[in-house]
């Protein structure tokens, strides 16, 4: 052993191997090392290590905001958008179902305890959310990998729909509520908050909150539920009037027109009712003394909404023989009018592009007031009607013109729509039978016949021919004309 040199054995400490001369050289004593050297070994047994369990994230769909509705005679339709996030703004919604209670009276309660008195009128499931894509972060991470045939995916790919699921988050939806006896009259009235003996509020509350006068109206609110059942919040009303309905129109007709179907009825009220609603005003007596009023014929006891009573066509079309089964249609698109405004006439015209014999029928509905106080009649009788594709008319104005190996036939041309051009038939003076004189349809109103020979007495006729399919109709002969060749 060296002089100077310490002993060293085995059962030295790991912190004795550091040297004087390295820790002078860190700047740091023996004991501040060894400090860091404990404090890192701490550091890294506590890696990973679980610390207390977390309480889970508790998501609440968003209310239903955006509700629109329309009554259809005893029929309402609730009109809404689905949420899309939670009132956190998350999304996708924790969203399972959409719940619709309605309250009649003439004013709303508070909405926080609307649910203590309405009714719940319709329950719409919600369908969730398609999983991500995340075909597109693999796609980098798998570029540098031999290209490989793409694996199938799997079954659960894509959530199966729950029966009577129809709603998406973001997507429009409707109920249709259908309005009972009992929703047509006042509801119990809302009940006062409980007091408490803490309360300052003195004995003589009421019990019940007092019934405000007023015109009855039906309230709607939707309430999201998430699937555990969470309520969200309650959104806005939506309302409806509960004034009497018009009277249906009278006497619908359905007649088949070159076009389409022509519609024609009879005025709500029948013509009283058209009279009264257009009488002019009563003119002032020129005599001080005042008029008897018991005589003036006058709509202000009324309670149906102001303004002119207008009209919305329904349509509900045969469907073919051979489709297959469509699913039933939803309430929104059943009660949708064929005529994009309500008109203020008694005739409609509905245009058919193509005729394939389908059966028809239609429904007239009266209205009256705009905006959220319209409201319609029931459904007048149907008035059904198949149109066909009538043939077009016969060609008129058939002429010939003869000159040396020829003779030209001209006609006037025909003037519906559908016409593709005409067929030129061909006899000899005394046939009973024409015959076309060329292969195809001739698209302008003339024809030159060059195939004939000089001395024989020729009788021609034209028929005109539609672009119906898959058959085109052809109309009758014209009127015969006889020409002799030169």
């Amino acid at each position: 052993m060296k002089t100077g040199q310490r002993p060293t054995s085995n059962s030295q400490r790991p912190t004795d191997l550091i040297s004087e001369r390295s820790c002078w050289e860190l700047g740091v004593g023996r004991w501040q090392l060894i400090a860091i050297v404990m404090l890192a070994a701490m550091a890294a047994t506590s890696c990973g290590k679980k610390g207390p369990p977390l309480p889970p994230i508790i998501h609440i769909p968003a209310s239903v905001d955006q509700v629109t509705t329309r009554r259809a005679g005893n029929d309402v339709l609730v009109t809404m958008t689905v949420p899309a996030e939670n009132i956190d703004k998350t999304k996708p919604a924790d969203l399972a179902k959409i719940d619709v209670y309605a309250y009649t009276g003439t004013t709303p309660p508070p909405r926080a305890r609307f649910l203590e008195v309405s009714t719940l009128v319709g329950s719409v499931p919600v369908l969730p959310p398609p999983p991500p894509d995340n075909t597109s972060k693999k796609k980098t991470r798998d570029e540098k990998k031999p290209a490989q045939p793409p694996a199938p995916k799997p079954a659960t790919a894509q959530p199966a729909p729950r029966p009577g699921a129809d709603a998406i988050q973001g997507g429009m939806v409707t109920i249709r509520e259908r309005l009972t006896p009992e929703a047509l009259v006042v509801a119990q009235p809302v009940p006062a908050e409980p007091t408490s003996s803490r309360s300052r509020r003195p004995a003589s509350v009421p019990i019940t909150a007092p019934v405000k006068e007023g015109p009855l109206r039906r309230f709607y609110v939707a309430i999201p539920f998430s699937p555990r059942g969470r309520p969200g919040p309650p959104g806005m009303f939506a309302e409806i009037p509960l004034t009497p309905l018009p009277d249906p129109p009278l006497d619908v007709t359905a007649s088949i027109a070159a076009d389409g179907v022509s519609l024609s009825w009879e005025p709500s009220g029948g013509l009283i009712g058209f009279l009264l609603e257009r009488a002019l005003p009563i003119e002032s007596s020129p005599i001080d003394e005042p008029p008897d009023t018991a005589l003036e014929p006058t709509l202000a006891s009324s309670d149906l909404p102001a303004g002119p009573t207008l009209y919305n066509v329904y349509r509900e079309v045969e469907p073919l023989p051979d489709a297959p089964p469509s699913p039933a249609p939803e309430a929104h698109e059943e009660m949708l009018p064929i005529n994009p405004a309500p008109l203020g006439v008694l005739t409609f015209s509905d245009p058919v592009s193509a005729f394939d014999g389908r059966r028809r029928c239609y429904t007239v509905r009266a209205v009256r007031g705009t905006g959220p106080t319209a409201v319609e009649s029931d459904a007048s009788s149907p008035a059904c009607a198949t149109p066909s594709d009538l043939p077009p008319a016969a060609p008129v104005g058939v002429s010939t013109e003869v000159m040396p190996g020829a003779i030209t036939i001209s006609w006037e041309p025909n003037t519906e729509a559908d016409v593709a051009g005409y067929v030129v038939l061909r006899g000899e003076a005394g046939d009973a039978t024409l015959t076309p004189l060329s292969g195809s349809v001739i698209a302008e109103p003339q024809y030159v016949d060059r195939e004939v020979r000089p001395g024989v007495r020729y009788v021609y006729a034209v028929q005109a021919i539609d672009t119906h399919l898959p058959t085109p109709n052809t109309s009758a002969e014209s009127a015969r004309v006889e020409e002799t060749a030169r």
